[in-house]
């Protein structure tokens, strides 16, 4: 028995979408999607091409987001470096007084790595306090204007790898002005000022 137009009601003109499965049988279902392509009244989409094709696109701009953080994060390191040397320029008086003090050369070295760890560790908490403040904030325009909900969070390995490799940035980052402020020559720096 064939269903023509004059047999479809007011309520059957509601319906705007038909899923159809035909389980483990593909080429029937190919066969059936061709017949269905081929009627002009009708428009046939395959989901899991659609979804596919989708998660290429945010694909390519998760890779570019990372890419910039990659950026972001390179460039702090050299801010902190430069921010560390040039406090370890103005600081040559107290570092020689440490040493005078009994502070070894190993020890101003570690106090110098110890305050860049810090730093790190604040710029990374920060970071992600901030980067997950405003995916909620994201998240929320997108399920206002489109629909979709995105839920923006990583597994907690996931934060422990960000808090790590700030962490290990920035100790690198202040090597170079620990190197500078164990090598302070002590009875320069302590001479009178003037």
């Amino acid at each position: 028995m064939h269903t023509s137009i004059n047999d479809v009601s007011d309520d059957d003109r509601k319906i705007t979408a038909i899923y159809a499965s035909i389980g483990e049988r593909k080429a029937a279902l190919m066969q059936v999607l061709g017949a269905l392509r081929a009627d002009p009244n009708w428009t046939v989409a395959n989901p899991a091409s659609t979804v596919g094709g989708l998660y290429k696109i945010v694909s390519n701009i998760d890779e570019v987001l990372l890419a910039m953080a990659i950026a972001v994060m390179f460039s702090s390191g050299i801010s902190i470096l430069v921010a560390l040397y040039n406090s370890m320029e103005q600081r040559r008086r107290q570092i020689a007084v440490l040493r005078v003090l009994g502070a070894s050369k190993m020890r101003v070295f570690n106090l110098v790595i110890t305050e860049s760890a810090i730093i790190g560790l604040l710029g990374g908490f920060v970071g992600i306090a901030i980067a997950l403040a405003a995916g909620r904030v994201v998240s929320g325009i997108l399920q206002a204007r489109v629909g979709i909900v995105v839920n923006p969070s990583l597994p907690v390995d996931g934060y422990l790898m960000i808090v790590l490799a700030t962490l290990a940035l920035s100790c690198v980052a202040g090597i170079i002005p620990a190197m500078i402020a164990y090598r302070t020559a002590v009875v320069r720096s302590l001479r009178p000022i003037g």
